[in-house]
């Protein structure tokens, strides 16, 4: 047990061990791991958060998703959590006075210079005089003249690649049915295969006219918000210039646009795996079954920023219920914070991770029916003195108990 005392939260993770406890009870890891946590108090802590971390992670995704991308989620949560904390934009943390971290914004301040001299004359007192032009004036001319040259030819010859490059690179040379929405309103598509898809204004998609028997491919330039026909022998892949949305059958919204900077893929319904679009092709030839691809379940987005070419995981803007035959009514009376939390996290279908024993002793009289998610959870909050934080598409509360 000597190999363990040195462990932290993200060590525990990790472990293989610390791991098939967590997912599979074993009787012979139970008694292992309580003999551990009896010999060493002061890591009970690390061990209960990386157990309902992982928890988390295995009860999430224990369908529809294969098994190396589970392990995939597992070795990239930590790092994600270190990372979203670390790029936090134009802001700095602050420290609080429980010790905790928060984000602080940072001022910023500008000066614009602009030139005062802009005709070629300068003014003296009671007279104008002009700047005299010297000798290699023209020269420089005729040298800015031969440089808008080039850059003119240059840009006819990007335009002549781009043609061939982004959302047209990826339809060029194959037998396609193209929709194209140059109207204000929304269209709505059905694919053969029962899949509907509303098409926003000034986007573009492509299809086969009949999709084959082993998948169902289309590529999209623009906004679309698509209904997929479940199918589990024929996976729905949507192509965009940067990624690629791999689902078996669910409800979803994709942002590529060809201006932007960023590509969104937020889920409503179901699950979907999200692909670089470089890392999928690579992956496609080589037959390989190497994880690449990031999860996203029900009120998840992704953000793919073009830039830095990295994909990061968050919650929706205002996440939605999910349709469900057990529809909460969301009114508590002297109800257990955990019970709330439960309700929440049920109804909306995200993660909520806390305390389950320390949320037992918070009782909770309120009326949440009609509130965005968002506003129940500040409530909740407010009520149990307690706070929370979306890291990594999930909800974190963080709280030391109720008083009393």
């Amino acid at each position: 047990m000597d190999q363990y005392q040195e462990y932290t939260l993200e060590d525990f993770v990790l472990d293989a061990r610390f791991q098939g406890w967590v997912r599979h009870r074993g009787a012979a890891d139970a008694v292992f791991w309580q003999q551990y946590l009896d010999e060493n108090p002061a890591q009970a802590e690390d061990i209960q958060s990386a157990r309902k971390l992982l928890d988390r992670v295995y009860r999430h995704y224990r369908t529809d998703i294969d098994e190396a991308e589970i392990d995939l989620e597992i070795q990239g949560l930590l790092e994600r959590v270190r990372a979203e904390k670390r790029q936090m934009g134009g802001r700095r943390m602050e420290e609080r006075e429980d010790g905790r971290w928060e984000p602080g914004i940072v001022s910023e301040s500008g000066v614009v210079i602009e030139s005062e001299i802009e005709s070629g004359v300068v003014e003296e007192v009671g007279r104008v005089v002009p700047l005299r032009r010297p000798w290699h004036a023209g020269i420089w001319v005729k040298v800015a003249a031969c440089a808008v040259l080039v850059i003119g030819l240059g840009w006819v010859g990007w335009q002549y690649y781009c043609f061939n490059c982004g959302y047209n690179g990826l339809v060029s040379g194959k037998e396609l049915v193209e929709r194209v929405n140059t109207s204000e309103k929304q269209q709505v598509i059905k694919l053969t295969d029962g899949t509907q898809v509303v098409l926003y204004p000034q986007s573009r998609l492509s299809f086969a006219e009949t999709f084959p028997a082993d998948q169902r491919t289309v590529y999209l330039s623009g906004d679309a918000y698509f209904q997929v026909a479940k199918d589990p022998k024929r996976p729905f892949l949507v192509h965009t210039t940067d990624l690629v949305t791999k689902v078996l059958g669910t409800s979803f919204f994709v942002r590529a646009r060809d201006a932007s900077d960023k590509t969104l893929v937020e889920v409503r319904e179901g699950k979907v795996s999200v692909f670089k679009q470089k890392e999928f092709a690579a992956r496609r030839n080589v037959q390989s079954k190497m994880p690449n691809g990031m999860v996203l379940t029900p009120n998840q987005k992704l953000i793919f920023e073009h830039a830095s070419s990295e994909m990061r995981r968050t919650l929706s803007d205002n996440p939605e219920i999910v349709p469900s035959d057990n529809p909460k009514t969301f009114e508590f009376v002297n109800a257990p914070a955990s019970s709330v939390l439960t309700d929440i996290e049920e109804a909306y279908q995200i993660d909520i991770i806390f305390d389950r024993d320390v949320m037992k002793g918070c009782p909770v009289t309120a009326s949440l029916a009609g509130q965005p998610m968002f506003s129940k959870l500040s409530i909740l909050c407010e009520v149990i003195e307690a706070r929370y934080e979306v890291l990594d598409g999930k909800v974190v509360i963080y709280s030391k108990g109720c008083k009393s």
